[in-house]
Formats: structure tokens, sequence, C-alpha cells
């Protein structure tokens, strides 16, 4: 079966309602009128109309190769050489002004921030210190203590060294 059989058993339209080819490109492959078709477009559609209607048409697609092959015009594509790209942000001023605030906040935590605030957050205060010993522990820990405990430990050495020579 033909592509001229082919229409005469269905018009256009419904050609084109089964297969989904436009009219207008039914039209171009009817009238063998290549040139306004790419090679692939040609074949291509060439293939849904044999594949839908159960038709050979080989010889309508050696015709179209043929065509193709005698009347091949290169395409020719420009390639531009690739502009080199601005960097854009992260530049070095940036980056230092980014740590620069850092380093300031870190030091404006340590030396600005609220002391109180600190206090709820440190683990061991004074005062947290005083209100969990009791006044007896509170005397043996006392400065006055230790002091009088230190001299005691100290003449005791001295008598120690003393007997040993």
């Amino acid at each position: 079966m033909q592509l001229k059989e082919i229409l005469e058993e269905n018009s256009v339209k419904s050609i084109s309602q089964k297969t989904n080819i436009s009219e207008i490109n039914i039209d171009t492959l009817v009238a063998a009128d290549f040139d306004k078709l790419k090679k692939v477009k040609t074949l291509g559609f060439i293939s849904i109309l044999e594949r839908e209607y159960k038709a050979d048409l080989s010889a309508f697609k050696e015709q179209a190769l043929e065509y193709y092959a005698n009347n091949i015009e290169r395409e020719s594509v420009t390639l531009g050489l690739p502009l080199p790209e601005e960097k854009k942000g992260n530049s070095k001023w940036f980056k230092l002004l980014i740590w620069a605030l850092i380093i300031y906040t870190v030091w404006y935590f340590f030396t600005q921030f609220d002391k109180t605030m600190l206090t709820d957050l440190l683990p061991l205060s004074e005062d947290k210190i005083s209100a969990m010993v009791s006044e007896d522990a509170k005397k043996e820990l006392s400065i006055e203590n230790i002091n009088i405990q230190h001299a005691e430990t100290s003449v005791v050495l001295d008598n120690e060294t003393n007997i040993q020579e």
C-alpha cells in the first residue's frame, strides 16, 4: 500500500487524528516536498504511517533518502569563546568582615555579657557553695583554719627532720 492509496481510503484530517501528524506535514509528504521537512521528521512520519496503516512505504522512504543524500546542506554551528566568569560575592573583604564580626561577638560575650546571667550558667559559684556547705564545714574550710593546720604540720615536719638527723 502506497501513500496515495492511504489518502484515497482516508482523508488528511483522519490520518492526522490517527497519527498525530499535523495536516501541513502530511500535505508536504504527499507532495514529496522534502526540502520543507528535516530528514529525521520525514523518516519518522513515514515510519508512523507504516505502523498505523500497516503499509509498506519503503519505496517512498528510499525516495526521501535519495533526496536528502543529493541535497544535503551542511548545517554549521558557530561556537563562541567562553566568557570568563566574574566572581560574585565571597570576596576576600567579605570573608574578612565576617571573621571580624565573629571575633567581635566572641570578645563582647566574654567581656560585656551580664555577669548575673553567667552565674546561673556556672555550675559552682560562691553563693551556691555557701548555701550547700554547713556552718561547721565552713569553719573547717576557712583560710585561718588552713593556715593554722599548715603551721602545725610544718612544726611537726621540723621535729621529724631533727629526729632523723
